[in-house]
């Protein structure tokens, strides 16, 4: 499964991704007031990719139960001061919290490359900010949900997954560039939360999937711990879950301790990659050159024939139906007419050589090539349909 923008790619079937989350708020339940400082704020962006985050998420707006609801320019107030700088200084992609359009349209053109959307609305003025600036939307069930309270909130949950897929292609945007949160916490009741925990599988969309029960209520109410920064352990026994669930992106606030625990959890339950290997043919390529050792193919050229079959692998290209994930066979031609007409050669198989390394450096995707060059008009005393060589090469690692 792909998520993925102008500015991210990330191939979720690999591996679970940590996102790392950074409140410039002063009322976040659990870290309200400690990064409203910019200096502090931007530390603690770049100890959280040292940690290995794969995202950061900035949030100026609490979403805790109780919260002031923020307008948009204070919270735009509130994210002038940082996020320029996280997205200047920081190698990993940055998200930006945000139920507002007007704080979306402004943070993606300072350099944002995902809205993380919690008001559980289809808000088109948010898709049409994200498809303007190929950006990542993440949308979360819940917040505004009228099943509030449930104990059993996954056909809503798997209903509104399946409108914002239609809403968000409707909207122009691909669906590699939409991940969806069950909203853990959000217009659902403890054990409505555990349900969604329990039973996530059952939720699997047809695009990315996000989960973030970091030092949330329901940790506490499980685990009797009061103190959200004691909220660790509970947390790590949560998102296990969620991944053994398929969850593709973890958003937390303890990112050294998640990332190692992810690993452990992957290896657990994460099933392995599918990999698609595959070949990419070519029949009867003609390129008209002037290989040869004869003086009348040196000075009149002759029409060659090539059969290639480039090995290489599907996966990214069948999750993301995206030719920029494999090698275009219409390029590949273009390598190879080059590579045999701007330089002469007397042996074919000089010419074969160098036109299967032409693709081998063109295409770091490729892992072999095989190349059989024949001539159909060869200078024989003797009737064959053609003559020719093969050469296989593979990459060297």
């Amino acid at each position: 499964m792909l998520f993925e923008g102008k500015r991210f790619r990330l191939c979720t079937d690999a591996r679970t991704y940590i996102m790392g989350v950074l409140n410039v708020t002063p009322d976040s339940f659990s870290d309200g007031g400690t990064y409203t400082d910019t200096q502090k704020a931007i530390d603690r962006a770049m100890q959280m990719q040292r940690e290995g985050a794969d995202l950061v998420d900035v949030g100026a707006e609490s979403t805790a139960p109780g919260h002031v609801p923020v307008p948009p320019a204070q919270e735009i107030g509130r994210l002038q001061a940082v996020l320029p700088a996280l997205c200047a200084k920081l190698d990993v992609p940055v998200s930006v919290d945000t139920r507002h359009p007007e704080t979306a349209e402004w943070a993606l053109g300072q350099g944002a490359a995902i809205i993380n959307d919690v008001s559980g609305v289809l808000n088109g003025e948010m898709a049409e900010a994200v498809r303007r600036h190929d950006a990542g939307w993440i949308v979360t069930h819940g917040m505004d949900a009228d099943d509030a309270g449930t104990d059993n909130p996954l056909p809503q949950i798997a209903d509104f997954f399946a409108a914002a897929v239609r809403f968000a292609e409707k909207a122009g945007l691909r669906r590699t560039q939409l991940c969806l949160d069950p909203g853990i916490g959000f217009g659902k009741s403890r054990r409505g939360d555990l349900r969604v925990l329990r039973d996530l599988r059952l939720l699997r969309p047809p695009c990315a999937v996000l989960l973030g029960a970091s030092r949330k209520r329901v940790i506490g109410t499980l685990s009797g711990e009061t103190d959200p920064l004691r909220r660790l352990p509970g947390t790590i026994a949560a998102h296990t879950a969620a991944i053994a669930g398929g969850t593709d992106i973890l958003r937390v606030h303890d990112v050294a301790e998640s990332v190692q625990a992810a690993r452990v959890a992957d290896a657990l339950y994460r099933i392995e990659p599918v990999q698609s290997p595959g070949r990419i043919l070519l029949r009867d390529l003609r390129i008209f050159t002037y290989h040869g050792v004869n003086p009348e193919e040196k000075e009149y050229g002759q029409t060659f024939l090539l059969d290639v079959e480039m090995e290489t692998d599907f996966t990214a290209a069948v999750a993301g139906d995206d030719v920029g994930d494999t090698v275009s066979y219409a390029q590949a031609a273009k390598t190879l007419q080059k590579a045999l007409t701007e330089t002469r050669y007397d042996l074919i198989e000089t010419a074969a050589d160098a036109a299967v390394r032409a693709l081998l450096c063109a295409y770091p995707a490729i892992r072999s090539v095989r190349l059989r060059l024949k001539k159909p008009d060869a200078p024989m005393k003797a009737q064959c349909a053609w003559a020719g060589v093969e050469i296989e090469r593979k990459r060297e690692t």
